[in-house]
């Protein structure tokens, strides 16, 4: 999957609680990856990343949960 391709997935306006988790790991296998640099700056030191992580963090704490636990 491409940065861009994340960054689609990100920007629309219908996704599910499950969706947003599942963004969130393929950012991380997408960093994990060690992308260039150009498409790396999507996502680090601030960018979706961020966003996409405060989002998944809400989701998970309604849940009972953390991304400690989840993303572990």
């Amino acid at each position: 999957m491409t940065a861009l391709e994340i960054v689609e997935r990100i920007k629309r306006k219908d996704n599910t609680d499950d969706e947003w988790l599942q963004i969130m790991k393929d950012i991380i296998t997408f960093l994990k990856e060690n992308p260039d640099s150009e498409d790396r700056k999507y996502f680090v030191p601030l960018g979706y990343s961020e966003m996409v992580t405060m989002i998944c963090d809400g989701i998970l704490r309604e849940r009972g949960s953390s991304l400690e636990e989840y993303f572990d």
